[in-house]
């Protein structure tokens, strides 16, 4: 194995970054509770960093440079959510395999197909990080995974590679994102911000996959989304948020709702943003350095 000391220094810091990033490290949530929260962010999901497509174009286009599109290709889609990656792969693949722990995501996925006309996509209800190789039905000419937590470490990148015959691409943030109003809402419920030290970043990743011997391409795309809600809509859907890292009482729901009507717009709505990069990084599992 190439650069072995280099990839335990690589694994480490994935491991302390990820127990270092408090969005991560302070949450509470039980795996049943995050597969619920999943559930009810699927009806609005869409609405917020699903309605920015750059990342998937990109990704779709290195790939199909790089010729891992044939009509006979078999693709697996790694928290596949509501099917943003999972449909475009399904147009250019023979089958497309959408792995989610999300019951309520992969409904609304399936919806969108059905209303476009597209019967080749396979909906695997799953926790990847639970599941097993050999619970997966055959390895894929391409395993795609973008922006999902459940590849967190060193073991779930390797199953992803593992299970590719093929190309594999990942997706994950490039440096910090700027959000309107997380901040402040993180001061609320917290009484400061929480610190953020990359645990998810694409450069955990990549060392990871360069030092096992793999070639991988790294390129960027631009993400930014807006959501416009009713205050009330609003309130609810921070509470479930914060939610997870413990109970939203009465006294910080009613802070939270000064400050989100403090912040409403002409039409009397609350619209919150983000601006982020994300890096997107391809290799071919079958191209591994003597």
């Amino acid at each position: 194995m190439r650069f072995q000391q280099y990839l335990c220094f690589a694994n480490d810091q994935w491991d302390l970054g990820m127990s270092e990033s408090e969005h991560f490290s302070l949450e509470k949530s039980t795996e049943n509770e995050k597969t619920a929260f999943w559930d009810e962010m699927s009806l609005s999901y869409d609405f917020g960093i699903g309605t920015d497509l750059r990342r998937i174009n990109l990704a779709m286009e290195r790939l199909e440079k790089l010729g891992a599109f044939r009509s006979d290709a078999v693709a697996l889609d790694i928290g596949s959510g509501t099917g943003a990656y999972t449909l475009t792969l399904a147009e250019r693949c023979r089958t497309v395999y959408a792995l989610d722990s999300s019951a309520g995501m992969q409904k609304v996925m399936m919806e969108k197909a059905e209303k476009q006309g597209i019967k080749n996509i396979v909906p695997l209800c799953a926790d990847w990080r639970a599941i097993s190789e050999n619970e997966l039905p055959q390895t894929f000419d391409i395993v795609l995974s973008s922006l999902n937590t459940g590849i967190c470490n060193y073991d779930s990148l390797v199953k992803m590679n593992a299970v590719s015959r093929g190309f594999c691409c990942y997706a994950a943030p490039h440096g910090k994102a700027l959000h309107s109003s997380r901040p402040d809402f993180q001061k609320i419920v917290f009484g400061r911000e929480l610190h953020a030290a990359g645990g998810n970043d694409i450069i955990h990743a990549f060392n990871i996959i360069y030092s096992l011997g793999y070639q991988p391409e790294l390129t960027y795309a631009p993400c930014e989304w807006s959501r416009t809600q009713a205050p009330e809509e609003a309130l609810d859907a921070v509470c479930r948020d914060f939610g997870r890292y413990g109970n939203v009482d009465d006294g910080v729901r009613e802070k939270l709702r000064e400050y989100i009507m403090s912040h409403l717009n002409e039409e009397g709505l609350f619209v919150q943003s983000q601006k982020s990069t994300v890096g997107i990084m391809i290799w071919d599992s079958r191209n591994l350095l003597d």
